[in-house]
């Protein structure tokens, strides 16, 4: 039950949500993942989100953790370490993709599923893939996530979406009991302020699945859809958001408090298990590279070993995270074809599974919808 949990933690980050942190954005010709200390910045200084909010002072953890040149020692730091290599299948990607077709004027659009967050050695992108990048006006995006380390009312916001507006604390949104393993945790890694308090069981979860990720070798905290919005930024296209920052961090908060409890106990027990985190990551990204179509970050949980007064909890999750959202980015997808838009339409890979997708959802408004192969 462990392993499915954190699965799906990961999933949901990695599959549907653009994953915020500090690090600055990818080029084309360039590899983040050898220096993973920005990214680090998101837990170490775990009440610090971007550069908004007072930093917390560093801690005798951390500071035993760092190395020369400023360089931090993940697995001093976090624990061992797993290295994504040896669990990927191919290095040769072919991300899902579809054609979609409006019949009454012939305006198409492609559709790509992202992945959040990949392997190192992943540097580019197949031709045809880059082909129909350099034909378009314009790509459209979740969220453009470098927004939150350029624009400082983009990351007020965001901070704001990530801690409690009723003036309420994650202590009295989850068990006396989970909250002291989680502070216990953070505390061990040196994570850990009162500042943390304030920030929703959300953000509390996002920072533990960030450790396990941090702890994933020649891994790079960013992916598919920051790599197009780089180039995006270099060529001059117009990069359109999907949705708006709130949509984002409302996707994040999305657990009710007694499934956010669950999973945030869950979560830290299954911390030593990293080589099965890495074999569960390394699962989802092996059927994203050869183009599935049906990646489901919900298919790893066995609902009916679910406690019994959680499986609504859950089943809401999903809606909010995915079903929900789908119909959304459906409709702004109907919107760029009616508006004849030339753009590159791609959202996390699990947006397209099953019958709410947003390739189904599509093809249901009357759009002949092609998956490429």
């Amino acid at each position: 039950m462990k392993t499915r949990k954190i699965t799906a933690a990961v999933m949901a980050v990695a599959m549907t949500l653009s994953f915020v942190s500090c690090e600055k954005k990818d080029t084309a010709n360039e590899n983040n993942t050898s220096d993973k200390t920005a990214e680090t910045t998101a837990v170490t200084e775990a009440a610090e989100t971007t550069t908004v909010t007072e930093s917390v002072e560093t801690t005798e953890a951390a500071e035993e953790a760092t190395v020369a040149e400023g360089e931090v020692d993940i697995e001093a730091l976090f624990g061992a370490t797993a290295d994504i290599n040896e669990f990927i299948t191919t290095t040769d990607i072919n991300p899902p993709l579809w054609k979609v077709t409006d019949p009454a004027t012939g305006n198409t659009i492609h559709l790509l599923g992202t992945i959040h967050m990949l392997p190192a050695s992943i540097t580019e992108y197949p031709a045809d893939i880059m082909e129909i990048y350099n034909n378009a006006d314009s790509i459209a995006v979740e969220y453009d996530i470098t927004a939150i380390t350029t624009d400082a009312n983009a990351q007020l916001e965001y901070v704001n979406g990530m801690i409690y507006s009723d003036g309420s604390t994650v202590k009295e949104h989850i068990s006396a009991e989970t909250y002291e393993k989680a502070k216990a945790y953070f505390e061990s890694i040196g994570a850990y302020s009162e500042m943390l308090d304030q920030y929703t069981t959300g953000y509390w979860i996002n920072q533990l699945t960030s450790v396990m990720l941090l702890r994933l070798e020649n891994m790079q905290l960013s992916g598919t859809d920051a790599y197009f919005i780089g180039l995006a930024q270099e060529d001059g296209k117009e990069i359109i958001n999907i949705e708006d920052l709130a949509t984002q961090t409302g996707a994040l908060n999305a657990y009710s408090d007694d499934y956010a409890d669950y999973t945030i106990s869950e979560v830290i027990d299954s911390m030593d298990d990293i080589d099965e985190f890495a074999e569960s990551y390394a699962e989802l990204y092996n059927g994203w590279a050869v183009g599935d179509g049906e990646l489901d970050f919900d298919s790893d949980v066995d609902v009916d070993k679910l406690p019994e007064d959680i499986k609504d909890d859950h089943e809401a999750y999903v809606k909010l995270m995915l079903d929900d959202r789908n119909q959304n980015m459906a409709e702004k997808a109907s919107q760029y074809l009616k508006e004849g838009k030339n753009c590159f339409y791609m959202v996390g890979a699990a947006h397209y599974s099953g019958e709410n997708g947003v390739d189904n959802l599509l093809e249901g408004m009357g759009y002949t919808v092609e998956k490429v192969s």
